[in-house]
């Protein structure tokens, strides 16, 4: 018949809606405490509203499975891979959202360099679901292969064009959401109005369509609510106020400096910042000797994301990072860059491959003059887990090229060993958690902590005048709120350094300036430019954070959340390390502003490529 084509791609475009709502509901059900704060009805809803997210991509399959409808055999196995590799996707986007609070999306284009390593985190993190999602595969894949081989074949006539410019069309119209006048762009799902019920809503595998489709193309500054030139004055004003000189800073004499960026450290799991059980004894120990603040704002989820704040000083582009995108080529302000010229050495170190999603690239890009991976590292203690070496190898390894370095240096180092939950043969798990999967995390935390406290131990009694810089890259696997999943601990010490604690939520942004200010000279009287502050010589501070269509501003302790899609605003006030909403008061709202205008002139500089004029807006009269 002549309307079988339109038979056979509705057949596999229902096939893929059903498996991909099946798939949002196995997500819900996994994730469910992600969801606690809504009923099972307001969850359902969300997963039915992103239908248009949801053709979409069974759109792209349908049609992709109907170029193969000539022969029989083929559509039957194109099909059936495409509708098992879907369903797979969607899997595999659970457990990453597990680890990361977020969906899959730019991070797909490092799924093949890091793939053996995913698999075998995601079969050792959640065997029962990685099994039974294997085994199911296995059985839709021969099922829709059975059904699929039932359809005849289209011949191979002069009609056989039109159809495909049917089916064309047809797709076309699932991608761009069907009536709406702009092209579906993922960022939609935040219409719904509230962000948790967003990512019920949207489905990766179109985030992951969407990426791909516009990989090619550069990255652009996402659209942000209007502000007008003179709101903005005000704000700058408001956030660098002249007055804001503390105290002298103590100055170190041309210290050695190591930036711990340690992976995936999430504040919530240290006893330090809440956690009722000593996972991380040497920092809590090195915490009440140390320079800190109550705590740290992450800006972002991944390695490269911490990175670049950290050493930039400088906002990332909202959910993405400038890693491996038309933004790395750009000249930056960094730190590392300056204590280069000040005569330091410089490398960076890696327990994991060093150009897992760019990060070694990246490293060198911002000032370190060499970059080394878990390949370099010949001589191990313990054998690698799924991601790479143990921290206590890679520490071994950085002491003995340290050795080999010109003094002054200053070394970056990002481990492996909390970037999975396995720990080397001989150690004996602690119970910390009575959820095994919790547990197994919290103990790799505990073996990194150990690791962490052999190496500075080791390193001050060689080198006394080591500044050590602890603070996470990012968090991963946080069971708590969106803030909490940006929260990491942050402490600096050296010798000579009096400890003292400040009662402030700082950014990953502070870090530089606050280093610069330590170990070369004062930041402002020199013009540096860096959006952070120093946590020894200013008094106000802010921080910020971006998720999932969210951004949050802090700043004492009170924090405003923004959904920039539909504006709805969210407040809550920091009681201890936990954010407890509360009815959005004047004083609160007093943040829009600031944050919007904070946010505008260092997204619009940062793809401008003009990041350098930034301070412009700092010292401004």
């Amino acid at each position: 018949m002549k309307l079988d084509f339109l038979k056979k791609y509705f057949s596999i475009f229902l096939t893929v809606y059903i498996v991909v709502l099946f798939t949002k509901v196995v997500f819900y059900i996994y994730l469910h405490k992600e969801f606690s704060d809504f009923s099972s009805k307001e969850a359902f809803y969300a997963m039915l509203w992103g239908y248009k997210f949801d053709f979409a991509i069974a759109g792209v399959v349908a049609f992709l499975a109907t170029l193969f409808d000539w022969s029989k055999k083929l559509f039957a196995l194109v099909g059936s891979l495409l509708v098992v590799s879907i369903f797979l996707l969607q899997i595999g986007d659970i457990l990453y959202y597990n680890e990361a609070n977020r969906h899959i999306g730019y991070e797909i284009t490092d799924t093949f360099t890091d793939a053996s390593s995913l698999f075998m985190t995601a079969y050792g993190q959640h065997t029962i679901l990685t099994l039974s999602s294997l085994s199911l595969a296995i059985f839709l894949f021969i099922g829709l292969y059975r059904w699929f081989i039932g359809f005849p074949k289209t011949k191979l006539r002069k009609i056989y064009v039109a159809q495909k410019l049917i089916l064309i069309v047809l797709t076309v119209f699932f991608v761009r959401g069907m009536a709406q006048h702009i092209p579906l762009n993922p960022w939609q799902s935040n219409q719904i109005g509230e962000g948790k019920l967003a990512n019920l809503a949207l489905n990766s595998s179109y985030n992951v369509l969407y990426v791909l489709s516009n990989s090619g193309k550069k990255l652009k500054k996402m659209k942000l609510p209007k502000v007008d030139k003179d709101k903005i004055t005000v704000a700058f004003r408001e956030l660098y106020p002249k007055d804001n000189r503390k105290q002298t800073t103590p100055q170190l004499k041309k210290p050695n400096i190591i930036f711990f960026f340690l992976e995936s450290w999430s504040a919530v799991n240290m006893k330090s910042y809440g956690y009722p059980k000593a996972t991380t004894p040497f920092f809590d120990k090195m915490l009440k000797k140390s320079i800190h603040p109550k705590a740290m704002m992450a800006s972002g989820h991944r390695t490269t994301e911490g990175i670049f704040a950290t050493l930039v000083s400088y906002q990332n582009p909202l959910g993405r990072s400038v890693a491996k995108s038309n933004l790395q080529g750009f000249d930056y302000t960094s730190i590392i860059k300056i204590l280069k010229q000040k005569g330091y050495e410089s490398a960076f170190f890696q327990g994991t491959s060093k150009e897992t999603s760019g990060t070694g690239s990246l490293a060198q890009d911002l000032g370190f003059s060499k970059s080394y991976g878990k390949h370099d590292i010949k001589e191990r203690k313990y054998s690698e887990n799924y991601w790479g070496v143990q921290d206590v190898d890679l520490y071994n390894f950085a002491l003995k090229k340290i050795d080999g370095m010109k003094k002054p240096f200053v070394i970056g180092i990002n481990g492996a060993t909390t970037h999975d939950d396995i720990l080397p043969k001989g150690i004996e798990p602690k119970e910390f958690s009575k959820d095994r999967a919790y547990n197994r995390q919290l103990n790799a935390l505990h073996f990194a902590d150990m690791a962490l406290g052999e190496f500075v131990k080791r390193v001050e009694k060689k080198y006394p005048n080591t500044l050590f810089v602890f603070f996470a890259d990012h968090c991963g696997g946080v069971r708590g709120t969106t803030f909490q999943s940006y929260l990491i601990p942050f402490t600096i010490y050296h010798k000579d350094l009096e400890a003292k604690s400040y009662d402030v939520i700082l950014s990953q942004r502070d870090i530089a300036p606050t280093v610069y200010d330590l170990a070369i000279g004062d930041y402002k009287k020199d013009n540096i430019n860096f959006s952070g502050k120093s946590l020894l010589d200013d008094q106000r501070f802010f921080a910020d954070y971006y998720h999932n269509g969210i951004l949050g501003w802090v700043e004492k302790d009170k924090i405003l959340e923004l959904n920039l899609v539909t504006n709805k605003e969210r407040c809550y006030e920091l009681r201890g390390f936990k954010n407890n909403e509360i009815e959005c008061s004047d004083e609160i709202r007093s943040f829009k502003n600031r944050m919007l205008s904070f946010t505008e002139v260092s997204q619009s500089l940062l793809f401008e490529g003009k990041t350098d004029k930034f301070i412009e807006y700092r010292n401004q009269k």
